[in-house]
């Protein structure tokens, strides 16, 4: 500018990048209070002439307030800038120039205005045709490749986009060959970010700087566009990429919509399915062989559940029904992603508040002890990275296997019946399987009568008898049976001696009419003494 050729820099030489955005002029000592972040002051120093501690004062606190920098006219009212001002500003990176006696500082900052305007209108131009270009690439179906492969020409450097998962979703033409050390490295610095819109990094390894993007691109989700081999600070190339991050953002915000209502009528078809509301397996077929159930396979259902969610969810977002399905979302995805990762097909839907799991079993399947094994091994490590990245404490209950896909419902029950279990007994994390029921609550199935009529038939005369000796002897018959059939170690349990437990034993046979060596007699005895407890409860 004509105004400012004989103008010269005085200090702060170090803070010449510093952005101008506004130019004010300073009447009033108390200029300050008026000033705004990366605005330019030009003075003649009239209101501070008589006191030179005022102009450092001044200094220091436009320093602090994040000022561009100050121009000061000399030889005027102030014959030279004092050296204590100028050694504070080279301190503090902060900008002083030397503005000629011959500059008026109305025309100039007449001028430094339209400049600035010009600037900004040029900058307006220039992103309103850049989103126009990005837009008609989207249009055309080129996609999120075709934008980035246009972004990369214009800057002319490679590019990635990253979503909020760290998952590269496109990268352009230019982008190198990446390594996957450098991916996971890039990957763990986007995890890093915290906030800032516009971030800067340099690789360890190779030192290669880095510049990272972040915007929103759906309900509090961040997306990265990464620009490689470079520290992108050029105004134009900035305005590119924000352009770039807008035209994505809607995409982003399409697709997730589509995927929000795809996920409700999976939902929907899945519940409706596990409530038994849809029995024709032809209809099942008709519906599900979109979400990948086939009919001439075998499943097996697993079920997840948060811990103790109601005490999350109150602690993170009061209730607030918006934010706890976002945050439901959230856990989906990262489940859904971690799956997919296992290079495995499986189904993942949710039910309520449970996340419901359906594994395919090929017909060659591994033994089911092997396999069980193997999944608790991917369970639990699921499980970890959850809690480790997501502080969030989820466990699995294990189901049987649905042979048909009508035994979907059933096996889907059992694998909560397995969960519960887990939760009864006051346990978190934790994958629990399904189990057949135990003896006794098998017995308590039965009716009583029945019950009743079996363990009078297999006791006999020892079955009610209040007589001491015949109560001795069903305690020496159950601590018998209880030490597989072993004499010594009878006697030492009840403290007689074994020639007692012999004679009490040849006693019983008396009585019951059979002998307790025979396997068959002994298991029908095992189960008399269980239904016993039962009939005194």
């Amino acid at each position: 500018m004509p105004l400012l050729k004989h103008a010269k820099l005085a200090a702060g030489h170090l803070g010449m990048a510093r952005r101008v955005e506004s130019v004010n002029m300073m009447d009033a000592p108390d200029i300050i209070y008026y000033l705004k972040p990366n605005e330019l002051l030009l003075t003649t120093a009239f209101a501070i002439k008589e006191s030179p501690n005022d102009l450092l004062e001044l200094v220091q606190q436009m320093a602090e307030k994040g000022c561009a920098g100050l121009g000061i006219k000399t030889k005027r009212f102030i014959s030279e800038i004092p050296y204590s001002v100028l050694q504070l500003a080279n301190e503090l990176a902060f900008p002083i120039i030397e503005i000629p006696l011959d500059s008026p500082l109305g025309e100039l900052t007449t001028q430094i205005l339209s400049y600035i305007l010009e600037k900004r209108t040029d900058e307006l131009r220039y992103a309103l045709e850049t989103h126009q270009a990005f837009s008609r690439i989207i249009m055309e179906g080129k996609g999120m490749l075709g934008v980035m492969n246009s972004l990369s020409t214009l800057i002319q450097h490679p590019v990635l986009l990253f979503d909020h998962r760290g998952q590269v979703l496109a990268e352009s033409y230019a982008t190198p060959s990446l390594s996957q050390d450098k991916k996971k490295m890039i990957v763990d610095l986007l995890k890093s970010i915290r906030g800032n819109q516009v971030c800067y990094f340099s690789l360890l390894a190779s030192k290669e700087p880095v510049t990272v993007f972040l915007f929103e691109i759906y309900q509090q989700r961040q997306g990265f566009l990464v620009v490689l081999e470079t520290m992108l600070d050029d105004p134009f190339s900035v305005l590119a990429v924000e352009q770039a991050a807008n035209v994505v953002r809607f995409e982003f915000m399409k697709q997730y919509a589509l995927e929000e209502s795809s996920r409700r009528i999976k939902n929907e078809f899945f519940a409706d399915f596990l409530d038994e509301q849809i029995t024709s397996e032809e209809e099942i077929m008709n519906r599900g062989r979109h979400y990948g159930l086939q009919k001439r396979q075998t499943y097996k259902c697993i079920v997840a559940l948060i811990d103790d969610s109601s005490e999350i969810y109150s602690k993170k977002f009061v209730h607030r029904e918006e934010a706890i399905s976002q945050f439901r979302d959230q856990v989906y995805e990262y489940l859904d992603d971690l799956f997919s990762h296992l290079k495995k097909p499986y189904i993942l839907f949710t039910k309520g508040h449970y996340f419901v799991l359906l594994i395919p079993v090929a017909a060659t399947q591994a033994p089911q002890e092997t396999e069980e094994q193997d999944w608790n091994s991917i369970l639990r490590n699921i499980q970890d990275k959850l809690y480790e990245e997501l502080e969030v404490s989820l466990s699995f209950g294990i189901g049987n296997y649905a042979e048909q896909l009508t035994d979907i419902p059933a096996c889907f029950h059992k694998a909560l019946e397995a969960l519960r279990s887990g939760y009864q007994s006051k346990k978190t994390r934790f994958i629990q399987s399904y189990r057949v029921k135990e003896l006794v609550e098998l017995l308590r199935m039965i009716p009583y009568k029945n019950l009743k009529q079996f363990y009078d038939n297999t006791l006999k005369g020892l079955a009610d008898s209040t007589d001491r000796e015949h109560m001795d002897l069903i305690q020496t018959i159950a601590v018998y049976l209880e030490n597989n059939c072993l004499i010594t170690e009878t006697a030492k349990q009840l403290y007689i001696h074994r020639n007692t437990v012999s004679y009490r034993l040849n006693k019983c046979e008396e009585i019951l009419g059979r002998s307790l060596k025979d396997p068959n007699e002994a298991l029908k005895l095992r189960i008399a003494l269980m239904v016993r407890s039962l009939l005194q409860t």
